[in-house]
Protein backbone atom coordinates (compact mmCIF):
# COMPACT_ATOMS: atom_id res chain seq x y z
CA UNK A 1 0.00 0.00 0.00
CA UNK A 2 1.29 3.42 -0.94
CA UNK A 3 1.57 5.89 1.87
CA UNK A 4 1.82 9.62 2.37
CA UNK A 5 4.96 11.62 2.08
CA UNK A 6 6.83 12.53 5.26
CA UNK A 7 5.35 16.03 5.16
CA UNK A 8 1.81 14.64 4.99
CA UNK A 9 2.52 12.22 7.81
CA UNK A 10 3.57 15.13 10.03
CA UNK A 11 0.44 17.03 9.10
CA UNK A 12 -1.68 13.99 9.89
CA UNK A 13 -0.88 13.99 13.58
CA UNK A 14 -4.22 14.80 15.20
CA UNK A 15 -4.99 16.67 18.35
CA UNK A 16 -8.37 14.96 18.76
CA UNK A 17 -8.51 11.98 21.06
CA UNK A 18 -10.45 8.80 20.18
CA UNK A 19 -13.01 9.52 22.90
CA UNK A 20 -14.00 12.73 21.08
CA UNK A 21 -14.92 10.71 18.00
CA UNK A 22 -16.80 8.09 20.02
CA UNK A 23 -18.72 10.71 21.95
CA UNK A 24 -19.64 12.65 18.83
CA UNK A 25 -20.78 9.49 17.03
CA UNK A 26 -22.90 8.52 20.01
CA UNK A 27 -24.47 11.97 20.13
CA UNK A 28 -25.09 11.86 16.37
CA UNK A 29 -26.67 8.40 16.35
CA UNK A 30 -29.47 8.87 18.86
CA UNK A 31 -31.55 12.07 18.38
CA UNK A 32 -34.87 11.24 16.73
CA UNK A 33 -34.64 7.49 17.32
CA UNK A 34 -36.97 7.32 20.34
CA UNK A 35 -40.02 9.23 21.42
CA UNK A 36 -42.09 9.82 18.29
CA UNK A 37 -44.65 7.98 16.19
CA UNK A 38 -43.89 6.69 12.68
CA UNK A 39 -43.33 9.59 10.28
CA UNK A 40 -44.02 9.80 6.59
CA UNK A 41 -42.78 8.78 4.04
CA UNK A 42 -41.38 5.34 4.96
CA UNK A 43 -41.84 4.73 8.67
CA UNK A 44 -45.58 3.89 8.66
CA UNK A 45 -45.00 1.16 6.06
CA UNK A 46 -41.96 -0.27 7.85
CA UNK A 47 -43.91 -0.29 11.11
CA UNK A 48 -46.78 -2.14 9.43
CA UNK A 49 -44.42 -4.81 8.10
CA UNK A 50 -42.77 -5.20 11.50
CA UNK A 51 -46.19 -5.43 13.13
CA UNK A 52 -47.09 -8.20 10.69
CA UNK A 53 -43.93 -10.18 11.56
CA UNK A 54 -44.46 -9.71 15.30
CA UNK A 55 -48.07 -10.88 14.96
CA UNK A 56 -46.88 -14.18 13.47
CA UNK A 57 -46.48 -13.45 9.78
CA UNK A 58 -44.23 -15.78 7.79
CA UNK A 59 -40.59 -14.68 7.99
CA UNK A 60 -40.15 -14.99 4.22
CA UNK A 61 -42.82 -12.52 3.29
CA UNK A 62 -42.91 -8.84 4.28
CA UNK A 63 -46.59 -7.98 4.26
CA UNK A 64 -48.99 -5.16 5.07
CA UNK A 65 -52.58 -6.01 5.94
CA UNK A 66 -52.07 -9.50 4.57
CA UNK A 67 -50.71 -8.28 1.21
CA UNK A 68 -47.07 -8.75 0.13
CA UNK A 69 -44.94 -5.62 0.48
CA UNK A 70 -41.88 -6.10 -1.70
CA UNK A 71 -40.39 -2.60 -2.03
CA UNK A 72 -37.26 -3.83 -0.26
CA UNK A 73 -35.79 -7.17 0.65
CA UNK A 74 -36.51 -8.27 4.23
CA UNK A 75 -33.26 -7.97 6.23
CA UNK A 76 -34.04 -4.62 7.88
CA UNK A 77 -37.56 -5.81 8.69
CA UNK A 78 -36.19 -8.99 10.29
CA UNK A 79 -33.82 -7.05 12.54
CA UNK A 80 -36.48 -4.45 13.42
CA UNK A 81 -39.02 -7.18 14.19
CA UNK A 82 -36.50 -8.99 16.39
CA UNK A 83 -35.90 -5.82 18.40
CA UNK A 84 -39.64 -5.21 18.62
CA UNK A 85 -40.22 -8.72 19.95
CA UNK A 86 -37.45 -8.24 22.50
CA UNK A 87 -38.39 -4.77 23.77
CA UNK A 88 -42.06 -4.14 22.95
CA UNK A 89 -44.44 -3.46 24.56
CA UNK A 90 -43.01 -3.78 28.06
CA UNK A 91 -40.09 -1.37 27.54
CA UNK A 92 -40.74 0.60 24.33
CA UNK A 93 -43.61 1.09 21.88
CA UNK A 94 -43.33 -1.14 18.85
CA UNK A 95 -42.24 1.67 16.50
CA UNK A 96 -39.50 2.89 18.86
CA UNK A 97 -38.18 -0.63 19.42
CA UNK A 98 -38.16 -1.29 15.66
CA UNK A 99 -36.42 2.02 14.96
CA UNK A 100 -33.44 0.86 17.04
CA UNK A 101 -32.39 -1.10 13.95
CA UNK A 102 -31.35 2.20 12.36
CA UNK A 103 -28.61 3.23 14.85
CA UNK A 104 -27.46 -0.38 14.87
CA UNK A 105 -26.87 -0.43 11.11
CA UNK A 106 -25.54 3.14 11.06
CA UNK A 107 -23.00 2.30 13.75
CA UNK A 108 -21.84 -0.65 11.62
CA UNK A 109 -21.61 1.62 8.58
CA UNK A 110 -19.55 4.24 10.41
CA UNK A 111 -17.23 1.57 11.83
CA UNK A 112 -16.49 0.10 8.39
CA UNK A 113 -16.16 3.56 6.83
CA UNK A 114 -13.56 4.38 9.46
CA UNK A 115 -11.85 1.10 8.65
CA UNK A 116 -11.61 2.09 4.99
CA UNK A 117 -9.91 5.36 5.94
CA UNK A 118 -7.49 3.64 8.30
CA UNK A 119 -6.51 0.86 5.87
CA UNK A 120 -6.46 2.96 2.71
CA UNK A 121 -5.03 6.32 3.82
CA UNK A 122 -3.23 5.56 7.06
CA UNK A 123 -3.44 5.38 10.81
CA UNK A 124 -5.77 7.95 12.44
CA UNK A 125 -7.41 8.83 9.15
CA UNK A 126 -10.37 6.56 9.83
CA UNK A 127 -11.72 9.09 12.28
CA UNK A 128 -11.49 11.78 9.59
CA UNK A 129 -13.69 9.71 7.27
CA UNK A 130 -16.25 9.21 10.04
CA UNK A 131 -16.28 12.91 10.97
CA UNK A 132 -16.81 13.89 7.34
CA UNK A 133 -19.61 11.35 6.95
CA UNK A 134 -21.59 12.45 9.98
CA UNK A 135 -21.09 16.04 8.86
CA UNK A 136 -22.76 15.42 5.48
CA UNK A 137 -26.14 17.12 5.25
CA UNK A 138 -27.71 14.27 3.29
CA UNK A 139 -27.05 11.61 5.91
CA UNK A 140 -28.64 13.38 8.85
CA UNK A 141 -32.31 12.64 8.03
CA UNK A 142 -32.18 9.21 6.38
CA UNK A 143 -29.58 8.07 8.90
CA UNK A 144 -32.18 8.47 11.66
CA UNK A 145 -35.25 7.09 9.89
CA UNK A 146 -36.81 3.66 10.05
CA UNK A 147 -35.71 2.83 6.51
CA UNK A 148 -34.24 -0.35 4.95
CA UNK A 149 -31.70 1.68 2.93
CA UNK A 150 -29.58 2.20 6.07
CA UNK A 151 -28.91 -1.55 6.15
CA UNK A 152 -27.82 -1.37 2.51
CA UNK A 153 -25.57 1.57 3.41
CA UNK A 154 -23.87 -0.57 6.06
CA UNK A 155 -23.39 -3.28 3.44
CA UNK A 156 -21.78 -0.82 1.02
CA UNK A 157 -19.37 0.36 3.72
CA UNK A 158 -18.42 -3.22 4.58
CA UNK A 159 -17.84 -4.04 0.90
CA UNK A 160 -15.47 -1.09 0.43
CA UNK A 161 -13.58 -2.10 3.56
CA UNK A 162 -13.26 -5.66 2.27
CA UNK A 163 -11.75 -4.43 -1.01
CA UNK A 164 -9.05 -2.56 0.90
CA UNK A 165 -8.52 -5.37 3.41
CA UNK A 166 -7.62 -7.68 0.50
CA UNK A 167 -4.08 -6.25 0.58
CA UNK A 168 -3.19 -7.90 3.90
CA UNK A 169 -5.89 -10.51 4.59
CA UNK A 170 -7.38 -11.73 1.28
CA UNK A 171 -9.34 -14.69 2.65
CA UNK A 172 -10.91 -12.67 5.45
CA UNK A 173 -11.61 -9.88 2.98
CA UNK A 174 -13.33 -12.34 0.67
CA UNK A 175 -15.59 -13.60 3.44
CA UNK A 176 -16.42 -10.02 4.40
CA UNK A 177 -17.12 -9.00 0.81
CA UNK A 178 -19.42 -11.99 0.46
CA UNK A 179 -21.25 -11.13 3.69
CA UNK A 180 -21.52 -7.48 2.61
CA UNK A 181 -23.00 -8.57 -0.71
CA UNK A 182 -25.64 -10.61 1.08
CA UNK A 183 -26.48 -7.67 3.35
CA UNK A 184 -26.82 -5.29 0.38
CA UNK A 185 -29.06 -7.69 -1.52
CA UNK A 186 -31.22 -8.62 1.47
CA UNK A 187 -31.67 -4.94 2.33
CA UNK A 188 -32.30 -3.42 -1.10
CA UNK A 189 -32.33 -5.17 -4.48
CA UNK A 190 -30.20 -6.70 -7.20
CA UNK A 191 -29.28 -3.36 -8.74
CA UNK A 192 -27.56 -2.25 -5.52
CA UNK A 193 -25.69 -5.55 -5.51
CA UNK A 194 -24.64 -4.87 -9.10
CA UNK A 195 -23.24 -1.50 -7.99
CA UNK A 196 -21.03 -3.21 -5.40
CA UNK A 197 -19.75 -5.83 -7.82
CA UNK A 198 -19.26 -3.35 -10.65
CA UNK A 199 -16.73 -1.59 -8.44
CA UNK A 200 -15.19 -4.86 -7.25
CA UNK A 201 -14.69 -6.22 -10.78
CA UNK A 202 -13.38 -2.95 -12.23
CA UNK A 203 -10.75 -2.43 -9.51
CA UNK A 204 -8.14 -4.69 -11.19
CA UNK A 205 -7.90 -2.00 -13.86
CA UNK A 206 -5.50 -0.43 -11.34
CA UNK A 207 -2.21 -2.20 -10.68
CA UNK A 208 -2.64 -2.09 -6.88
CA UNK A 209 -5.56 -4.52 -7.16
CA UNK A 210 -4.28 -6.56 -10.12
CA UNK A 211 -2.68 -9.31 -8.09
CA UNK A 212 -3.18 -12.77 -6.65
CA UNK A 213 -4.39 -11.50 -3.28
CA UNK A 214 -7.29 -9.61 -4.81
CA UNK A 215 -8.18 -12.59 -7.00
CA UNK A 216 -8.37 -14.72 -3.86
CA UNK A 217 -10.66 -12.11 -2.29
CA UNK A 218 -13.05 -12.16 -5.26
CA UNK A 219 -13.09 -15.96 -5.40
CA UNK A 220 -13.74 -16.27 -1.68
CA UNK A 221 -16.48 -13.66 -1.86
CA UNK A 222 -18.28 -15.53 -4.64
CA UNK A 223 -17.96 -18.88 -2.85
CA UNK A 224 -19.27 -17.35 0.37
CA UNK A 225 -22.02 -15.18 -1.09
CA UNK A 226 -23.64 -17.21 -3.88
CA UNK A 227 -25.22 -19.90 -1.67
CA UNK A 228 -26.45 -17.32 0.86
CA UNK A 229 -27.81 -15.03 -1.84
CA UNK A 230 -30.05 -17.85 -3.06
CA UNK A 231 -31.61 -18.76 0.28
CA UNK A 232 -34.34 -16.12 0.53
CA UNK A 233 -35.37 -16.04 -3.17
CA UNK A 234 -35.42 -19.84 -3.35
CA UNK A 235 -37.44 -20.17 -0.15
CA UNK A 236 -39.83 -17.48 -1.41
CA UNK A 237 -40.21 -19.33 -4.72
CA UNK A 238 -40.90 -22.68 -3.00
CA UNK A 239 -43.42 -21.27 -0.53
CA UNK A 240 -45.02 -18.40 -2.48
CA UNK A 241 -44.42 -18.95 -6.22
CA UNK A 242 -46.85 -16.23 -7.32
CA UNK A 243 -45.32 -13.72 -4.93
CA UNK A 244 -41.86 -14.67 -6.18
CA UNK A 245 -42.93 -13.94 -9.74
CA UNK A 246 -44.28 -10.58 -8.67
CA UNK A 247 -41.03 -9.78 -6.86
CA UNK A 248 -38.84 -10.91 -9.75
CA UNK A 249 -40.69 -8.96 -12.44
CA UNK A 250 -41.44 -5.77 -10.49
CA UNK A 251 -39.00 -5.39 -7.60
CA UNK A 252 -35.92 -7.62 -7.84
CA UNK A 253 -33.97 -5.28 -10.10
CA UNK A 254 -35.36 -2.15 -8.50
CA UNK A 255 -34.55 0.97 -10.48
CA UNK A 256 -32.86 -1.10 -13.20
CA UNK A 257 -36.30 -1.11 -14.84
CA UNK A 258 -35.62 2.53 -15.52
CA UNK A 259 -32.79 1.72 -17.95
CA UNK A 260 -34.55 2.08 -21.26
CA UNK A 261 -31.68 2.57 -23.66
CA UNK A 262 -33.41 5.42 -25.51
CA UNK A 263 -33.16 8.23 -23.01
CA UNK A 264 -33.01 9.28 -19.42
CA UNK A 265 -36.02 9.14 -17.15
CA UNK A 266 -35.07 12.23 -15.23
CA UNK A 267 -32.95 15.29 -15.76
CA UNK A 268 -29.37 14.21 -16.44
CA UNK A 269 -28.04 16.65 -13.86
CA UNK A 270 -30.32 15.49 -11.04
CA UNK A 271 -27.72 13.60 -9.02
CA UNK A 272 -24.78 15.96 -9.71
CA UNK A 273 -26.92 18.86 -8.51
CA UNK A 274 -28.19 16.83 -5.55
CA UNK A 275 -24.62 16.11 -4.46
CA UNK A 276 -23.92 19.86 -4.13
CA UNK A 277 -25.96 20.03 -0.92
CA UNK A 278 -26.39 16.35 -0.07
CA UNK A 279 -22.64 15.68 0.17
CA UNK A 280 -21.60 19.01 1.69
CA UNK A 281 -18.89 19.46 2.97
CA UNK A 282 -17.42 16.20 1.62
CA UNK A 283 -17.35 17.12 -2.07
CA UNK A 284 -15.27 20.36 -1.80
CA UNK A 285 -12.72 18.51 0.33
CA UNK A 286 -12.73 15.62 -2.17
CA UNK A 287 -12.17 18.08 -5.01
CA UNK A 288 -9.21 19.54 -3.09
CA UNK A 289 -7.68 16.08 -2.71
CA UNK A 290 -8.05 15.37 -6.42
CA UNK A 291 -6.56 18.74 -7.32
CA UNK A 292 -3.50 18.17 -5.14
CA UNK A 293 -2.95 14.67 -6.59
CA UNK A 294 -3.83 15.22 -10.23
CA UNK A 295 -2.07 12.11 -11.54
CA UNK A 296 -4.43 9.85 -9.55
CA UNK A 297 -1.74 7.20 -9.05
CA UNK A 298 -2.42 6.62 -5.36
CA UNK A 299 -4.69 3.69 -4.39
CA UNK A 300 -6.27 5.96 -1.79
CA UNK A 301 -7.63 8.00 -4.72
CA UNK A 302 -8.33 5.18 -7.18
CA UNK A 303 -10.78 3.16 -5.08
CA UNK A 304 -13.06 6.01 -3.97
CA UNK A 305 -12.86 7.76 -7.35
CA UNK A 306 -13.85 4.60 -9.22
CA UNK A 307 -16.62 3.88 -6.71
CA UNK A 308 -18.05 7.37 -7.00
CA UNK A 309 -17.90 7.34 -10.82
CA UNK A 310 -19.63 3.94 -11.14
CA UNK A 311 -22.34 4.78 -8.62
CA UNK A 312 -23.02 8.20 -10.13
CA UNK A 313 -23.15 6.84 -13.67
CA UNK A 314 -25.61 4.06 -12.88
CA UNK A 315 -27.79 6.33 -10.76
CA UNK A 316 -27.87 8.93 -13.52
CA UNK A 317 -29.16 6.38 -16.04
CA UNK A 318 -31.76 4.96 -13.66
CA UNK A 319 -35.34 6.09 -13.21
CA UNK A 320 -34.96 6.73 -9.48
CA UNK A 321 -35.01 10.27 -8.16
CA UNK A 322 -35.12 9.61 -4.42
CA UNK A 323 -32.53 11.41 -2.34
CA UNK A 324 -31.92 8.30 -0.24
CA UNK A 325 -30.59 6.52 -3.35
CA UNK A 326 -27.60 8.86 -3.21
CA UNK A 327 -26.49 7.58 0.21
CA UNK A 328 -23.78 5.25 -1.16
CA UNK A 329 -22.20 8.23 -2.95
CA UNK A 330 -21.28 9.67 0.43
CA UNK A 331 -18.88 6.83 1.26
CA UNK A 332 -16.30 7.33 -1.54
CA UNK A 333 -16.62 11.12 -1.26
CA UNK A 334 -15.87 10.98 2.48
CA UNK A 335 -12.79 8.83 1.83
CA UNK A 336 -11.54 11.19 -0.88
CA UNK A 337 -12.21 14.16 1.38
CA UNK A 338 -10.07 12.65 4.14
CA UNK A 339 -7.00 12.16 1.92
CA UNK A 340 -5.81 15.77 2.07
CA UNK A 341 -7.82 16.98 5.04
CA UNK A 342 -4.72 17.65 7.13
CA UNK A 343 -3.09 19.65 4.33
CA UNK A 344 -6.13 21.90 3.87
CA UNK A 345 -5.01 25.50 3.78
CA UNK A 346 -5.55 27.41 6.97
CA UNK A 347 -7.74 29.99 5.22
CA UNK A 348 -10.07 27.30 3.83
CA UNK A 349 -10.25 25.58 7.22
CA UNK A 350 -11.02 28.90 8.90
CA UNK A 351 -13.77 29.63 6.34
CA UNK A 352 -15.39 26.21 6.85
CA UNK A 353 -15.23 26.70 10.61
CA UNK A 354 -16.61 30.26 10.38
CA UNK A 355 -19.42 29.20 8.05
CA UNK A 356 -20.40 26.34 10.38
CA UNK A 357 -20.17 28.58 13.43
CA UNK A 358 -22.43 31.23 11.90
CA UNK A 359 -24.93 28.81 10.35
CA UNK A 360 -25.32 26.35 13.21
CA UNK A 361 -25.10 29.07 15.86
CA UNK A 362 -27.84 31.06 14.14
CA UNK A 363 -30.16 28.08 13.70
CA UNK A 364 -29.47 26.83 17.23
CA UNK A 365 -30.62 30.19 18.60
CA UNK A 366 -33.75 29.92 16.43
CA UNK A 367 -34.44 26.45 17.84
CA UNK A 368 -34.20 27.76 21.41
CA UNK A 369 -36.44 30.73 20.55
CA UNK A 370 -38.94 28.44 18.87
CA UNK A 371 -38.99 26.17 21.91
CA UNK A 372 -39.69 29.17 24.15
CA UNK A 373 -42.42 30.38 21.80
CA UNK A 374 -44.26 27.06 21.50
CA UNK A 375 -44.20 26.45 25.27
CA UNK A 376 -44.34 29.91 26.87
CA UNK A 377 -45.85 32.11 24.15
CA UNK A 378 -42.77 34.33 23.71
CA UNK A 379 -41.90 35.79 21.25
CA UNK A 380 -45.58 36.26 20.41
CA UNK A 381 -45.26 36.31 16.63
CA UNK A 382 -43.15 33.17 16.66
CA UNK A 383 -45.67 31.52 18.98
CA UNK A 384 -48.44 32.29 16.50
CA UNK A 385 -46.46 30.69 13.68
CA UNK A 386 -45.76 27.65 15.82
CA UNK A 387 -49.47 27.20 16.52
CA UNK A 388 -50.20 27.60 12.80
CA UNK A 389 -47.79 24.83 11.80
CA UNK A 390 -48.65 22.40 14.61
CA UNK A 391 -52.12 23.11 16.03
CA UNK A 392 -52.37 19.68 17.70
CA UNK A 393 -49.38 20.44 19.93
CA UNK A 394 -49.99 21.05 23.63
CA UNK A 395 -47.19 22.85 25.53
CA UNK A 396 -44.97 20.48 27.47
CA UNK A 397 -41.51 20.92 28.95
CA UNK A 398 -39.21 17.97 29.55
CA UNK A 399 -36.55 18.75 32.14
CA UNK A 400 -34.33 15.96 30.80
CA UNK A 401 -34.58 17.29 27.24
CA UNK A 402 -33.71 20.81 28.40
CA UNK A 403 -30.69 19.61 30.38
CA UNK A 404 -29.40 17.55 27.45
CA UNK A 405 -29.90 20.49 25.09
CA UNK A 406 -28.04 22.85 27.44
CA UNK A 407 -25.18 20.36 27.80
CA UNK A 408 -24.93 19.90 24.02
CA UNK A 409 -24.93 23.67 23.48
CA UNK A 410 -22.17 24.18 26.06
CA UNK A 411 -19.99 21.42 24.57
CA UNK A 412 -20.40 22.89 21.09
CA UNK A 413 -19.37 26.36 22.29
CA UNK A 414 -16.26 24.83 23.88
CA UNK A 415 -15.43 22.91 20.69
CA UNK A 416 -15.65 25.85 18.30
CA UNK A 417 -13.55 28.19 20.47
CA UNK A 418 -10.41 26.04 20.39
CA UNK A 419 -7.21 27.44 18.92
CA UNK A 420 -4.73 26.07 16.37
CA UNK A 421 -7.45 25.36 13.85
CA UNK A 422 -6.63 23.06 10.92
CA UNK A 423 -8.67 20.95 8.51
CA UNK A 424 -9.27 18.13 10.97
CA UNK A 425 -10.49 20.45 13.71
CA UNK A 426 -12.65 22.40 11.24
CA UNK A 427 -14.48 19.27 10.05
CA UNK A 428 -14.85 18.10 13.65
CA UNK A 429 -16.43 21.44 14.55
CA UNK A 430 -18.72 21.18 11.52
CA UNK A 431 -19.86 17.68 12.49
CA UNK A 432 -20.37 18.86 16.08
CA UNK A 433 -22.45 21.81 14.88
CA UNK A 434 -24.68 19.65 12.70
CA UNK A 435 -25.07 17.14 15.54
CA UNK A 436 -25.95 19.99 17.90
CA UNK A 437 -28.63 21.36 15.59
CA UNK A 438 -30.14 17.93 14.94
CA UNK A 439 -29.98 17.10 18.65
CA UNK A 440 -31.72 20.35 19.64
CA UNK A 441 -34.47 19.84 17.06
CA UNK A 442 -35.09 16.24 18.07
CA UNK A 443 -35.10 16.92 21.80
CA UNK A 444 -36.63 20.35 22.35
CA UNK A 445 -38.92 20.22 19.32
CA UNK A 446 -39.70 16.51 19.25
CA UNK A 447 -43.27 16.70 20.71
CA UNK A 448 -44.02 19.69 18.47
CA UNK A 449 -42.77 17.92 15.33
CA UNK A 450 -44.56 14.71 16.25
CA UNK A 451 -47.86 16.54 16.66
CA UNK A 452 -47.41 17.99 13.17
CA UNK A 453 -46.12 14.89 11.36
CA UNK A 454 -48.02 12.07 13.08
CA UNK A 455 -51.24 10.54 11.80
CA UNK A 456 -52.33 9.69 15.34
CA UNK A 457 -54.37 12.91 15.93
CA UNK A 458 -56.09 12.45 12.57
CA UNK A 459 -57.03 8.86 13.37
CA UNK A 460 -58.25 9.84 16.86
CA UNK A 461 -60.42 12.61 15.38
CA UNK A 462 -62.16 10.26 12.99
CA UNK A 463 -62.69 7.58 15.60
CA UNK A 464 -64.50 10.12 17.80
CA UNK A 465 -66.76 11.07 14.90
CA UNK A 466 -67.76 7.50 14.00
CA UNK A 467 -71.21 6.17 14.96
CA UNK A 468 -71.09 4.08 18.10
CA UNK A 469 -70.60 0.39 17.40
CA UNK A 470 -69.94 0.80 13.67
CA UNK A 471 -66.48 -0.53 12.78
CA UNK A 472 -66.93 -1.12 9.05
CA UNK A 473 -65.20 1.56 6.98
CA UNK A 474 -64.53 1.04 3.26
CA UNK A 475 -61.57 2.58 1.44
CA UNK A 476 -59.80 2.51 -1.91
CA UNK A 477 -57.18 -0.27 -1.57
CA UNK A 478 -54.51 2.03 -3.05
CA UNK A 479 -54.67 4.29 0.02
CA UNK A 480 -52.01 2.33 1.92
CA UNK A 481 -51.03 5.17 4.25
CA UNK A 482 -54.57 5.35 5.62
CA UNK A 483 -54.84 1.59 5.89
CA UNK A 484 -51.63 1.19 7.89
CA UNK A 485 -52.28 4.27 10.07
CA UNK A 486 -55.80 3.38 11.14
CA UNK A 487 -54.80 -0.21 11.85
CA UNK A 488 -51.79 0.83 13.93
CA UNK A 489 -53.31 3.65 15.97
CA UNK A 490 -56.92 2.47 16.30
CA UNK A 491 -56.71 -1.27 15.56
CA UNK A 492 -59.32 -0.56 12.88
CA UNK A 493 -58.86 -2.55 9.69
CA UNK A 494 -60.26 -0.49 6.86
CA UNK A 495 -62.05 -2.63 4.30
CA UNK A 496 -60.45 -2.43 0.83
CA UNK A 497 -63.02 -1.72 -1.87
CA UNK A 498 -62.37 -3.41 -5.21
CA UNK A 499 -63.08 -1.34 -8.35
CA UNK A 500 -66.73 -1.61 -9.34
CA UNK A 501 -67.67 -3.32 -6.07
CA UNK A 502 -70.67 -2.04 -4.15
CA UNK A 503 -69.69 -0.37 -0.89
CA UNK A 504 -70.28 -3.03 1.79
CA UNK A 505 -70.23 -0.56 4.72
CA UNK A 506 -72.32 2.38 5.83
CA UNK A 507 -69.10 4.38 6.12
CA UNK A 508 -66.30 5.02 3.65
CA UNK A 509 -63.06 6.98 3.96
CA UNK A 510 -62.09 9.03 0.92
CA UNK A 511 -58.79 10.86 0.38
CA UNK A 512 -58.93 14.14 -1.52
CA UNK A 513 -57.82 17.75 -1.77
CA UNK A 514 -58.42 20.48 0.79
CA UNK A 515 -61.79 22.24 0.47
CA UNK A 516 -62.91 19.74 -2.18
CA UNK A 517 -65.11 17.23 -0.31
CA UNK A 518 -66.33 14.38 -2.49
CA UNK A 519 -69.92 14.57 -3.67
CA UNK A 520 -71.39 11.06 -3.83
CA UNK A 521 -75.08 10.52 -4.37
CA UNK A 522 -76.63 8.90 -1.33
CA UNK A 523 -73.73 9.84 0.94
CA UNK A 524 -73.19 12.68 3.36
CA UNK A 525 -70.03 14.11 4.92
CA UNK A 526 -69.67 13.13 8.56
CA UNK A 527 -66.09 14.18 9.32
CA UNK A 528 -62.97 15.56 7.66
CA UNK A 529 -59.41 15.90 8.90
CA UNK A 530 -55.77 16.01 7.92
CA UNK A 531 -52.33 16.61 9.29
CA UNK A 532 -51.58 20.31 9.79
CA UNK A 533 -50.92 22.22 6.57
CA UNK A 534 -51.47 19.08 4.46
CA UNK A 535 -53.50 20.26 1.46
CA UNK A 536 -53.19 17.19 -0.75
CA UNK A 537 -54.05 14.42 1.71
CA UNK A 538 -57.31 15.34 3.39
CA UNK A 539 -59.48 12.53 4.76
CA UNK A 540 -63.25 12.64 4.36
CA UNK A 541 -65.50 10.20 6.23
CA UNK A 542 -68.75 9.68 4.36
CA UNK A 543 -71.88 8.05 5.79
CA UNK A 544 -74.57 6.42 3.71
CA UNK A 545 -77.89 8.23 3.85
CA UNK A 546 -80.82 6.14 5.05
CA UNK A 547 -83.06 4.90 2.28
CA UNK A 548 -86.42 6.69 2.27
CA UNK A 549 -89.41 4.40 2.74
Amino acid sequence: MLTYSAQSQVAARPTEKPWVLLLLCFVWLWPGILGHTPWKPDEPYVTAVVQSFVAGGHWLLPAIDGQPYLENSPLYYWVAAGLARLLSPWLLPLHDAARLATPLFMAVALAFAGGVGRELIGRRHGRSVVMILIGCLGLIVTGHEMNPVVAGFAGFAAALYAMVLSWRAPALAGALLGAASVVVFLSTNLLQLMLVWSVALLLPAFASWRNKRYAITLAMALLFALPLLMVWPWALYKNYPLVFQQWWHAYALGPLHGFGGIGLFHEIGYYPKLVLWYAWPAWPLAAWALWKNRRYELPMLQLPLLSFAVLLLLLTFSSNTHTEDAMPLLLPLAVLAAVELDSLRRGAAAFLNWFGLMAFGFFAVLVWLGWAAMNFGWPARLAARAEYFSPYYTPQVSLLAVLLALLASAVWVWAVTRRHLRGRQAITNWAAGLSLLWGLLLTLWLPFLDAAKSYQPVVAGMMKAMPAGDKCVAIDPRQMMARVSWQYYAQLRLKPLAPGQAVPCTLQLVVGQKDQPPQYEGWQLRWQGSRPRDKHEVYYLLQRLPVAR
